[in-house]
């Protein structure tokens, strides 16, 4: 049986990501829950923050965030990033974290975070007590040793081993196995149900 849960705003992972605003000179970290990929052509990132947040008005204002995935043994600096306010703290300096200047923004990477993207806002919508930007992706990084050997284009997830959240529970957590490849694993079924429709009609 299902239990019901009513409206919620459970979804299970997702990334844990950590957004810096502001200038190279003086950037904020903030730990972000509601953050995904909106599309791919243009590539586009949609993040919420809630208006009482700090870093809102330096993102609104500039017109620009990155977005850095941190590895899940950075899970205590992660959480330390969402429930302190820059508004009184220099994170950076806190949790030892060390500022990159971007290629293409002023608003900096991180350099302990192994995958990186630089954003630029294209929209932003308003929801109840929250702000949702969209940000065009104009660069993304990698750090060298995160690259399949095999394959110089491909990332190696268990390299990066990004550190996953789980909402409203309330969890960080790592990745497990590798179960399969995308556009791949369903071929399985498809073709067994080739096969089956195969045989019927010979029948």
């Amino acid at each position: 049986m299902k239990i019901q849960l009513g409206p919620s705003d459970i979804l299970f992972p997702i990334p844990s990501a950590l957004i810096v605003s502001g200038s190279f000179e003086k950037p904020n970290i903030i730990t972000i829950a509601w953050i995904g990929i909106m599309g791919s052509l243009p590539p586009v990132v949609g993040i919420s923050l809630k208006k009482s947040r700090y870093s809102l008005d330096s993102i609104r204002n500039a017109k620009e965030f990155t977005v850095n995935i941190p590895s899940a043994d950075k899970f205590k600096e992660v959480d330390y990033c969402g429930i302190v306010s820059g508004r009184k703290r220099d994170k950076f300096i806190d949790i030892n974290f060390t500022p990159l200047r971007s290629a293409k923004i002023d608003a900096p990477i991180i350099k302990e975070c192994p995958f990186n993207m630089e954003c630029v806002v294209i929209k932003e919508v308003e929801l109840g007590e929250w702000v949702l930007f969209l940000g065009e992706i104009v660069e993304t990084y990698v750090d060298e040793d995160k690259i399949n050997i095999s394959n110089k284009n491909k990332i190696d997830i268990a390299k990066v081993n990004p550190l996953v959240y789980c909402a409203t529970v309330r969890e960080y957590w790592e990745l497990g196995n590798k179960l399969g490849d995308g556009f791949h694993a369903g071929k399985e079924i498809l073709n067994k149900l080739k096969r089956e429709n195969s045989s019927s009609v010979d029948e």
